[in-house]
């Protein structure tokens, strides 16, 4: 196992509920494979215009951003989502969704693998179907161009 393989199999880390909500954003941010700069400016909006992250610096937000891009990376996605998940109750999961869901549609259209992202999420983080389709639908009309 090496001299290192007790240290690094050991890394346990802890999300708190803005870790834990920013780690699902950055997820669907990935979804695609592709980092557009929308996507990135939805999620600096979404810092500044949501209660979760009201009383962050820009440089707090960034802070989280990074978090939860080390985690997705580290830990890969799912493992992510898991122990982001594990952080939040169900309210949060679901503004966790919301969220997701809202930068999956940036860029007006959803991919197969941001579909499936949105699915996976649903079913890792216990949400219900009839919950889930409130927040697309909702998200949708939201997002209509003019």
């Amino acid at each position: 196992m090496g001299l290192f393989g007790n240290l690094i199999s050991s890394f346990e880390p802890t999300f708190t509920i803005q870790q834990g909500i920013m780690t699902i954003v950055v997820a669907a941010v990935k979804a695609d494979g592709e980092v557009d700069d929308e996507e990135y400016y939805r999620v600096k909006s979404m810092c500044a215009r949501s209660p979760v992250f009201a009383h962050n610096s820009a440089e707090d937000d960034d802070a989280l951003i990074k978090f939860a891009d080390d985690m997705t990376h580290r830990l890969g996605v799912e493992q992510a989502i898991d122990k982001a998940g594990a952080a939040l109750k169900m309210p949060q999961r679901e503004t966790a969704l919301a969220f997701a869901v809202d930068i999956v549609l940036a860029d007006g259209i959803v991919s197969r693998e941001e579909e499936a992202f949105i699915e996976m999420i649903v079913s890792k983080l216990g949400i219900s179907g009839e919950v889930a389709q409130t927040v697309v639908s909702a998200t949708i009309i939201r997002n209509r161009p003019a």
